[in-house]
């Protein structure tokens, strides 16, 4: 570095600044400097060499205390071009700041950088070097990469040049296009061999970085520099090295760990004397890696250590890779959890080896320990490693312990845990009894966590093992006596009970109005698709036992209440069941047993088989809106047949007729001896035109449609059933698909395609299923059907009318509806209402960029909140605080149904302790853009006075809560934003309190989910995310682009969704207000 000191005038500078007081006073220097320097630079008047140093060192401070500096790039590239080296040398750190690879300005300095380059003078080559590995393009590498090789080959250069030339060359052979023949094997390979006989260690460091990344391209042509990379690795193991490269006693560890790293790309030596010397080398490395107290010495061990195991399992030696295991289990047991983190990672791969999986599973209690470790982090990579190292020895055990760990599971990791958990069960299950009880038991604790795919699994098993048929309904009744009513526990306990349930009946073991009875307490919380499941499933009772009265009645009582209820599913079913119960011929033919499945792929494997897929390849996460090569396109159908292929998996294929095979029950639906298979599973979404249709077309049409109406009664479905006794009768669509049998409504008319240059090339996203309702509800908002989701203009409005809408049906459960008539009348002519101790608008601006905090509090009760984003679902939880000396009785908390959303509330105690604190949790899946956030229904009542409350909150899951932060080059910010032409997806307003303060709004908008981009012209604060939804029910995962611009005191919003860009806009103009 040239000496900078004896410039007076940057001296008096920097300390100008440094007196400054506030920040005002800082930029008004800083402006008067900036001012002085552009009317130096632009007068006619020669300046001096010393003059053009000082101005630009100016500017380099003025750059790094963070303010713009528009002008200096040409003086900067002017003297990189002069004789001396101190302008040089500040040139280049002018321009290496400055500029950036994509800048043209760098255009200008390219011959310069090559003269200096081809020149003798070694420090003009080193600062030449410098700059073209920090800034250097494509260019760059198209014409400089030739003088670089030539600096590197040259043996007469100093070593220390020829260490920034192979570094150099790495950084323009990244850059250099894919297809580029920049570095020829058959030549360089000999070169790079022979100049790893170097002696000095940076020069080796170097080549070592260089030969890293060529190889991680293809290793062909470099096989000779394996012997080299050994001998360097002996050098080291002897300490060959001089006292400048060691550390704490170790001769250079950061060669020693290139060395390995590379080694790690080829494959093993095939010289008997070269694979000796190597292994000898890992066998020391593991043998003698001690901890010592040095924390700095340790983790240079360890970066050593970890690479030597990897080249274990290279050589493929069983000897050195349970030296590894052996070390890798000291570490678990250490306090560092980086280490443990380490350690589990490499011992997983370790375990995928055969030879050594015995020698894993010594380790097992230490394993199953970091399950419960405190990290996160931790607990992902224990769970992967036990998943790894399960065999069908342990496999009992282990699932055991993953069964006993799922109560304590953190959500962030469950659904991840299901699966794999369940997927060992099916893989190495001891016996198929074992394996029931197995998948019941996890269905039972799972909860919400569980996938539709763990009782497909157990339906098909039960299904082809008839040994299994009373054991699986035993089961099934024991475990409903338990109390579990989870979803996925209620479909796969209700088919089994269905299916088999009458055989345990008529072996004198539980009669059918007990299991109707276990089923019933379940019935009115459960989702649609589950209750129509339910109503099957009582119908398979009747038709088993048609004298049993009480029997018959209980189940004629439910399906006359929904008969006339609003979902046209569950009213079809109802009225067709009631019809074929009183025809007992028709019945007995049409429900039959069903047929053993046929063998196929486990969904479980092909479910984890995409997941893990989906986590590995990141790059194609990527928003295509970003890619700069224009292959908009191409990712989106990437990512459409990503999801696509998911959904086909998730789906079990339909259950066949008695006498045909599984899957063809539509295919045959014309055939007039075929039956219908009452228990049909199939999510295969209503027939509509294509090959399907003509197939349904045979089937024999009710009077008035496919699907009776919700008030047709009885009469209609007799009739239909006695105009065909022998022809199939079409009572079930699908079952999948809640409210399958409506006929979905015409998608709006999309923006023209050349307005939105977000435009996806996929077909556009089926209408998001409506979210379960609470059982916690009054019977009107239960009964009531899941409202549609709004226009975009008249969702704000949907979102504030009166509940009182769903009341002329809750009359049966006023006495037991806590925000009924009688609750609210209560609480107006009894005691003063109890009203919050603060502002509950306030707590939830608050709640909408921060994590945590107040959601509501008053005298007794307080609810704070506490939400953890994860991509299109967020899972919050509630934590309920009794505040006062009493208890708190008739607590209720309920979520009624959202546009938009998939909201799945936890277990709410009745009553709340004195001074105790409960946590209710509530997960919530963005199924599609919106306006009008969720809420939640809270009521309770005080004892000792007979005040109640009865009021709403609204949820903090404004669209921000599901934005993810994105980096986008500022080149592909502004042509994207160029092609967005205006309204409904661009929209402007200009901010009530004029400009806000920059510094404010940089620091608003990460917290928001944004990511603030430099390098755009004009000043404007610009900002970038990717709104993720989807993923549950019936919609397909999206993410949708969005971009912000703020210039001034106006505000500019651009997605790839008119709704989207609406809640954008109201939710940042409320927080910059």
């Amino acid at each position: 570095m040239a000496k900078i000191q004896n410039i007076r005038g940057l001296k008096a500078y920097i300390q100008d600044i440094r007196n400054c007081s506030t920040k005002e006073a800082e930029k008004e220097r800083v402006d008067k400097e900036l001012g002085k320097i552009r009317k130096k630079y632009t007068s006619s008047k020669a300046m001096t060499t010393y003059d053009k140093r000082k101005y630009m060192w100016k500017l380099l401070y003025t750059r790094l205390l963070g303010y713009d500096v528009d002008f200096g790039v040409k003086n900067a590239s002017d003297l990189i071009a002069a004789p001396g080296y101190a302008e040089k040398q500040v040139g280049y750190v002018a321009c290496s700041v400055f500029l950036n690879e994509r800048d043209e300005f760098l255009r200008l300095v390219i011959n310069s950088v090559r003269n200096d380059l081809i020149s003798r003078n070694e420090s003009f080559q080193c600062l030449a070097l410098d700059f073209t590995a920090n800034v250097g393009g494509s260019e760059f590498s198209q014409l400089l990469t030739g003088d670089v090789m030539n600096v590197l080959a040259n043996g007469a250069t100093r070593p220390v040049v020829r260490k920034k030339a192979a570094l150099c060359l790495l950084r323009l052979l990244r850059k250099a296009p894919p297809d580029a023949d920049v570095m020829q094997p058959e030549v360089w390979g000999v070169r790079l061999a022979a100049m790893l006989e170097e002696r000095d260690m940076g020069v080796l460091l170097g080549l070592s970085t260089l030969l890293l990344g060529v190889a991680s391209r293809s290793y062909e042509g470099y096989e000779a520099c394996v012997p080299r990379i050994v001998r360097v690795l002996e050098r080291c193991k002897q300490r060959d090295v001089s006292q400048d490269y060691t550390y704490y006693g170790l001769a250079s560890p950061w060669l020693q760990v290139k060395c390995l790293r590379v080694l790690q790309y080829f494959p093993p030596p095939e010289e008997p004397s070269v694979r000796r010397m190597l292994a000898e080398i890992v066998k020391r490395i593991l043998g003698g890696s001690e901890p010592v107290k040095n924390v700095n010495k340790n983790n240079a061990v360890h970066a050593i250590v970890f690479e030597a195991v990897a080249v274990a399992i290279l050589l493929d030696e069983p000897e050195l890779m349970a030296m590894g295991v052996a070390l890798l289990a000291k570490f678990l047991s250490v306090r560092e959890p980086n280490l443990k983190y380490l350690a589990l990672e490499n011992m997983a791969r370790l375990a995928e080896v055969p030879a050594v999986v015995d020698t894993v599973n010594r380790h097992q209690k230490t394993i199953l320990a970091c399950l419960r470790d405190g990290d996160s982090s931790l607990r992902r990579r224990a769970l992967d490693l036990l998943f790894i190292m399960c065999t069908p020895s342990n496999s009992a055990e282990i699932v055991e312990e993953l069964l006993s760990y799922l109560t304590l599971a953190d959500y962030s990791m469950r659904e991840e845990l299901v699966l794999k958990t369940a997927v060992l069960a099916e893989r190495f299950l001891p016996s198929l009894e074992w394996y029931v009880d197995s998948m019941l038991t996890l269905m039972e604790r799972a909860g919400d966590s569980a996938i539709n795919d763990l009782w497909h699994s157990v339906v098909q098993l039960v299904t082809n093992h008839p040994q299994l048929h009373a054991y699986a309904a035993r089961r099934s009744v024991e475990a409903l006596r338990r109390g579990a009513s989870y979803a996925v526990f209620v479909k796969c306990t209700g088919y089994l009970l269905g299916e088999y349930g009458p055989g345990l009946a008529a072996a004198g073991e539980v009669p059918l109005m007990e299991q109707l009875g276990l089923l019933q307490e379940r019935f009115v919380a459960a989702t649609p698709e589950t209750k129509a499941l339910l109503l099957t499933v009582y119908e398979k009772f009747v038709v088993a036992e048609p004298d049993n009265a009480p029997l018959k009645a209980a189940v004629d009582a439910v399906l006359q209440r929904y008969a006339s209820t609003l979902d046209a599913e569950l009213a079809q079913r109802a009225v067709e069941y009631r019809s074929l119960t009183a025809r007992r011929t028709i019945a007995a033919a049409a429900v039959q047993p069903l047929p053993k499945w046929e063998k196929r792929t486990s969904l479980l494997l092909r479910r984890l088989a995409e997941k893990e897929g989906e986590e590995a390849d990141e790059a194609r996460e990527r928003p295509a809106w970003m890619n700069e090569g224009g292959e908009e396109a191409e990712g989106e159908s990437a990512a459409l047949s990503r999801s696509g292929g998911s959904g086909a998996a998730a789906h079990p294929p339909a259950l066949g007729l008695p006498g045909s095979a599984p899957g063809t029950a539509r295919a045959n639906g014309g055939a007039p001896t075929d039956l219908l298979d009452l228990l049909d599973l199939s999510d295969t979404p209503p027939i509509g035109n294509g090959p399907d249709a003509a197939a349904a077309a045979q089937l024999p049409a009710s009077p008035g449609g496919s699907a009776p109406a919700a008030g047709a009664g009885v009469a209609a479905g007799a009739a239909a059933a006695a105009a065909a006794p022998a022809n199939v009768m079409d009572l079930l669509s699908s079952l999948g698909s809640p409210g399958g049998s409506a006929v979905p409504p015409p998608a709006a008319a999309a923006p023209a395609a050349d307005a939105n240059p977000f435009a996806a090339s996929r077909p556009s996203p089926a209408a998001p299923a409506p979210a379960p309702v609470p059982a916690s509800l009054p019977a009107a908002a239960r009964a009531a059907p899941p409202p549609p989701s709004p226009p975009p203009a008249a969702a704000a409005a949907a979102a504030a009318a009166p509940a009182a809408a769903a009341a002329p049906a809750a009359a049966p459960a006023a006495a037991d509806d806590p925000f009924g008539a009688d609750a609210f009348a209560a609480a107006v002519a009894g005691p003063a209402p109890i009203q919050p101790v603060g502002d509950v608008a306030a707590w939830l601006r608050k709640l909408c960029t921060a994590s945590s905090g107040i959601l509501y509090e008053d005298p007794y009760l307080q609810i704070g909140i506490k939400s953890q984003p994860a991509g299109a679902t967020v899972q919050l939880s509630l934590f309920l605080g009794n505040k006062h000396g009493e208890p708190l009785q008739q607590l209720s908390l309920a979520v009624p149904p959202s546009p938009g959303f998939a909201l799945a509330l936890g277990q709410v105690p009745q009553q709340l302790e004195p001074k105790k604190q409960v946590l209710v949790t509530l997960s919530a899946t963005c199924l599609a853009p919106f306006l009008a956030v969720p809420a939640v229904l809270l009521g309770y009542s005080v004892p000792s006075t007979g005040q109640v409350l009865s009021r709403s909150l609204e949820l903090p899951l404004v669209p921000t809560k599901f934005c993810s932060a994105v980096e986008v080059p500022a080149a592909v910010f502004a042509q994207r934003w160029q092609q967005v032409a205006g309204p409904p997806l661009k929209l402007t307003q200009a901010l009530a309190g004029g400009a806000p303060n920059r510094a404010a709004a940089e620091a608003l908008l990460p917290a928001l989910g944004f990511k603030v981009l430099t390098g755009l012209d004009g000043g404007a604060l610009a900002a970038a995310c990717v709104f993720q939804c989807g993923g549950a029910g019936a919609a397909p995962p999206r993410q949708v682009p969005c971009m912000v611009k703020l210039e001034g005191g106006t505000l500019a919003v651009a997605t790839a969704d008119a709704v989207l860009t609406d809640a954008l806009k109201q939710r940042l103009v409320q927080s910059l207000a």
